[in-house]
């Protein structure tokens, strides 16, 4: 590849460009049906993957259809054109399709089959002024907030199919989570049945910056997401009202079969969540530039509001906080809020912090957190759990005894996949936290002295998971599965 090349490649990803493997197109399109006569579009084809896809399939079945693509990039069309002629030549297939320089966000009047592709990703902060304007005018669903241009495509798409059509896209997985998208979920959901494949795990695009899923969407059919994989394995069904209500407009992503199981049972024999027992709170933040230097230092303040700060010292990251153990890195902050509210950057109240606590990484790969009784104040990088009036102190030692089970990692990543970062990093968020099941501990278990043991390793990992499948009503089955899966280190 020249320099020139490598430029132009780079343009188009900083742009939202990343071409589809046809591997994977192929995958898509096999799922999708193929009826005689039936109209094909891809609204953002580029150099005609999905297209190419669907010519091979329709070609191998003798089914007659009809495919058009569109694209603003007219060399990517050029491109397109040359393979599907190259194709139908060496299948002996006749000319099917039509291709046009043409945006996909103008107005079109007509309906097609199947509409399916791969469209461009394009944060609505890097979008030109009259481009953002016009998309939340003509997309009011999906175009609030800081929305993505591949969520205006969705919503576009979706009023471009039949009544009998069906829409599947290669979307980024934070479609799923993220709560500029929720309205476009819960429309999904409310006017058909959504399926949602996560292919995070398999990671068909190594040099892109996001992980991504499949989206299916048939209108008209009953209200309902189902999870499953692509070659159509361990499908699981969740109601509208699941959805809506527990899940809270979010989509679960399980990767396998056996994990949407247990994710799906937990969802409704577990009554209780995290929310329930803990308010999952935000912790210190500096907005302004400069700022944080006026009030962190590595020496302890003179000054009546000094306190010790966690993850407070430059570059520090979350490792202060360790499973069960959190280790002071010595920074100080001068936990001044009246000075800091002049500064017009509130600090959360200091009593937030004195009263007993879970510190909780917000990113990692797995879940690490740590009870806290001496007072310390935690930097945004940790979330903070604190005991709701009238819950029980054993509560602040059983959550982290659950949140550093294999049960909690596996069921998270199926329920908010969608927040994977790079390198496999999971987010965990109060939003998201406070949902999940979270029973009593088992009847007779101290969690005090669980988690004291666990401290100082006078009780292994393997007891502890033993007394989460309890609380969980685990069968000896998915025990069994949990206990031979593979997750990630601390």
């Amino acid at each position: 590849m020249t320099r020139a090349d490598r430029r132009l490649t780079s343009v188009k990803k900083l742009n939202g460009v990343v071409y589809t493997p046809l591997h994977l197109a192929r995958a898509m399109v096999a799922r999708l049906p193929m009826t005689e006569g039936s109209i094909w579009l891809d609204p953002a084809c580029g150099e005609g993957v999905f297209l190419v896809a669907a010519l091979e399939r329709a070609a191998a079945l003798g089914v007659p259809i009809r495919l058009e693509g569109w694209d603003i990039d007219g060399p990517a069309l050029a491109t397109a054109e040359t393979r599907l002629t190259a194709l139908a030549g060496s299948l002996g297939a006749p000319r099917c399709w039509t291709l046009s320089h043409r945006d996909a966000l103008a107005p079109e009047q007509r309906r097609f089959d199947i509409v399916v592709g791969n469209p461009p990703y394009l944060e609505s902060k890097r979008m030109p002024e009259p481009m953002k304007a016009r998309l939340r005018a003509d997309c009011p669903v999906s175009s609030t907030g800081a929305f993505d241009l591949y969520a205006a495509f969705i919503e576009l798409s979706a009023h471009l199919l039949s009544k009998t059509g069906m829409l599947s896209f290669l979307v980024p997985n934070r479609l799923a989570v993220t709560a500029n998208n929720e309205a476009l979920r819960r429309w999904l959901v409310e006017w058909g049945e959504v399926t949602a494949i996560d292919l995070s795990h398999k990671n068909p695009f190594p040099d892109a910056a996001v992980y991504p899923m499949v989206v299916e969407w048939r209108p008209g059919l009953d209200s309902a997401l189902v999870t499953g994989g692509l070659d159509g394995a361990g499908g699981r069904r969740f109601g509208e009202g699941l959805v809506g209500g527990r899940l809270g407009g979010r989509w679960p992503l399980p990767p396998d079969p056996e994990s949407g199981a247990l994710v799906s049972r937990l969802l409704q024999d577990v009554p209780g969540s995290v929310g329930d027992r803990f308010d999952i709170r935000w912790t210190v933040s500096f907005h302004a530039s400069g700022l944080r230097d006026r009030y962190v230092s590595d020496q302890e303040p003179d000054s009546p509001h000094a306190r010790r700060f966690v993850g407070g010292g430059r570059f520090a990251g979350n490792r202060e906080v360790e499973p069960y153990h959190l280790r002071w890195g010595g920074a100080w902050i001068d936990h001044d809020a009246e000075r800091a509210r002049r500064d017009r950057n509130p600090l959360p109240p200091l009593s937030l912090f004195l009263a007993p606590k879970v510190a909780i990484c917000q990113n990692a790969r797995r879940c690490r957190a740590a009870v806290d009784l001496d007072g310390y104040v935690l930097k945004d990088t940790f979330l903070l759990a604190a005991l709701k009036p009238e819950t029980p102190d054993l509560w602040l030692y059983w959550l982290p005894v659950v949140l550093h089970s294999r049960l909690f990692h596996v069921c998270y990543d199926a329920l908010n996949g969608g927040t994977r970062k790079g390198g496999g990093y999971l987010h965990f968020l109060g939003s998201y936290l406070e949902r999940f099941p979270l029973p009593p501990p088992p009847e007779g278990l101290d969690a005090r002295a669980l988690y004291c043991n666990l401290q100082s390793a006078r009780t292994d990992a393997q007891a502890a998971e033993a007394q989460v499948c309890r609380a969980y009503g685990v069968s000896p089955a998915e025990a069994a599965w949990l206990a031979a899966r593979t997750v990630p280190e601390f």
